[in-house]
């Protein structure tokens, strides 16, 4: 019991000292459970329990200090981890994709920066920008059996390491970002891009103001000769009609010819409704590979979220994958690629789960 006393004493006192120099740290997570089905793979149907059917199960620190001025420093520290037990390395038959979400121990993001009048300066691992467009415009969220990465963000990285970025402040709705890769920061996608300084670079405009919402995004991504093996740009946007909001999303990545990487084109229509406590989501979205025939897919999906609390909904989702003859794409979910079929076959996939965020 004095155990229990003396370190609610030590905690309440560092919190008082947080809350004195205007600083504050909180520890935050999510953890997601769902029963999956997937259908249509090389190897036959799985039915599974996965971790990160919505959302990627996570835990992280993040925090901001006052420095006076309206000038804040800021940081963010986040890994994955496994929530249904499983802890294999890849290949075993206990191998979970949801671990920590990159390269090493809180690979999912690892930043500080400043922010203020000016905007807000970050440097470390972090989302790309074009992630964040795709992840705002899918009314699946980039997760669940409909996300949009199952065959729609034509092969652009969803996180970056040694990645230094700066979003401008709210302009009347408008603001621009941008961020600067350098090679060993791409390292783990190619190793030789270690010896290289520049690894790429992405940049994003943006208006959201009311029900519209539009983004611009360019991202290119070189390779150790410093040829784009992503040169991807993307354009969406979304209006919110009160009883719908509707989605419209386009990419065209045109890669390098030297790179020996095909020209992607996706597109994606998507609609959320709000029903009752929760909403149906529906998506439908294409994909053409302009270099190399009968290589494209389309997919559609529906879902189904309802809020048990702020913190706490229950999930449901649908998705089919219909291959072009030589096309493999698999229907996945936030944390699993999905199990690719024999070309041409198609695919998919259902779910259901809970995800609570504390």
């Amino acid at each position: 019991m004095k155990k229990s006393l003396i370190a609610l004493a030590v905690l309440g006192a560092f919190s008082g000292a947080a809350m004195a120099d205007g600083s504050s740290v909180q520890l935050y997570g999510l953890i997601d459970l769902g029963v999956a089905h997937f259908s249509g793979g090389a190897a036959g149907n799985v039915t599974q329990l996965s971790s990160g059917v919505q959302s990627g199960s996570r835990i992280g620190l993040k925090g901001t200090e006052d420095l006076g001025g309206g000038l804040k420093a800021i940081f963010q520290a986040e890994t994955g981890f496994c929530a249904n037990g499983n802890t294999g390395a890849a290949g075993s038959s206990s191998y979970c994709t949801g671990g920590p979400g990159g390269p090493g121990f809180f690979g999912r993001q690892a930043y500080a920066g400043l922010t203020g009048d000016f905007g807000t300066v970050t440097a470390g691992r972090e989302y790309t920008l074009t992630f964040l467009d795709q992840a705002t415009i899918d009314p699946f969220g980039y997760g669940l059996t409909g996300s949009i990465s199952n065959i729609g963000t034509v092969g652009v990285p969803a996180r970056t390491s040694q990645t230094v970025a700066y979003v401008s402040p709210n302009m009347s709705g408008f603001t621009v970002a941008g961020a600067y890769i350098f090679g060993a920061g791409l390292q783990y996608i190619n190793p030789a891009l270690q010896y290289k300084s520049t690894g790429g670079y992405n940049l994003q405009g943006g208006y959201a103001n009311g029900p519209i919402a539009a983004t611009l995004t360019y991202m290119r991504v070189n390779d150790a000769n410093g040829n784009a093996i992503v040169k991807d740009t993307e354009i969406s946007g979304s209006y919110d009609f009160g009883v719908a909001k509707i989605a419209a999303y386009y990419s065209d990545n045109k890669p390098d010819a030297i790179t020996n990487k095909d020209e992607m084109k996706a597109y994606m229509l998507g609609a959320t409704i709000p029903v009752g406590p929760g909403s149906i989501l529906a998506s439908y979205t294409g994909l053409k590979d302009s270099t190399t025939s009968n290589m494209g897919a389309k997919q559609y999906a529906i879902g189904y979220t309802y809020s048990l609390s702020k913190r706490t909904n229950l999930y449901t989702s649908y998705a089919h994958i219909s291959n072009d003859t030589g096309a493999m794409y698999a229907v996945g979910d936030a944390t699993d690629g999905g199990f690719a079929p024999a070309a041409g076959q198609s695919s998919s996939g259902f779910a259901v789960g809970m995800r609570h965020q504390f």
